[in-house]
């Protein structure tokens, strides 16, 4: 990756390249964080708002555990922006009809409307990604996912 691990032990050259990797991947994520939160902000969403929202936009009545997992956060921070939310109508909470003692997460009119409102976020991705092909994407998927499940079985084994 770098030429400044020529010279390393094999395990020392594995760290760096891997630090350069996740190095690339915060800034990556920064400035789309930061293209996100400029759109989102116009219809007076937050990001973790948002984040629940596309959870929701691809499957309705959800619940609360099954969106703590996906933002990867606690269910009582997922408790406290849903408030928020059903607050500015966007969402509801209903009993699930399959388990009394747990809630489903619903979208009302309002927020299945924003998903329509929002589509300048899919036309940035589309922009970022146009220099690549189907199958770059799909090998940069399959590593980053390899990565996400090596960086949790550590977490894991760690504690």
């Amino acid at each position: 990756m770098s030429d400044n691990n020529i010279n390393c032990e094999d395990s020392d050259c594995v760290v760096m390249d891997f630090l350069e990797v996740y190095n690339l991947i915060s800034r990556i994520n920064k400035k789309f964080d930061k293209l996100q939160r400029r759109i989102i902000q116009k219809e007076n969403l937050t990001k973790a708002q948002y984040s629940i929202l596309q959870q929701l936009w691809k499957t309705d009545g959800v619940q609360f555990k099954t969106l703590a997992d996906a933002c990867c956060c606690s269910q009582s921070t997922i408790t406290g922006i849903v408030d928020t939310m059903e607050k500015k109508e966007i969402v509801v909470r209903k009993k699930n009809p399959e388990d009394r003692r747990s809630m489903l997460v619903i979208l009302t009119d309002k927020g299945n409307k924003l998903q329509k409102e929002t589509p300048k976020i899919n036309r940035i991705l589309d922009n970022c990604c146009s220099g690549f092909d189907p199958d770059d994407i799909e090998l940069l998927t399959i590593l980053l996912k390899k990565l996400d499940k090596s960086i949790e079985d550590t977490e894991l084994n760690s504690c």
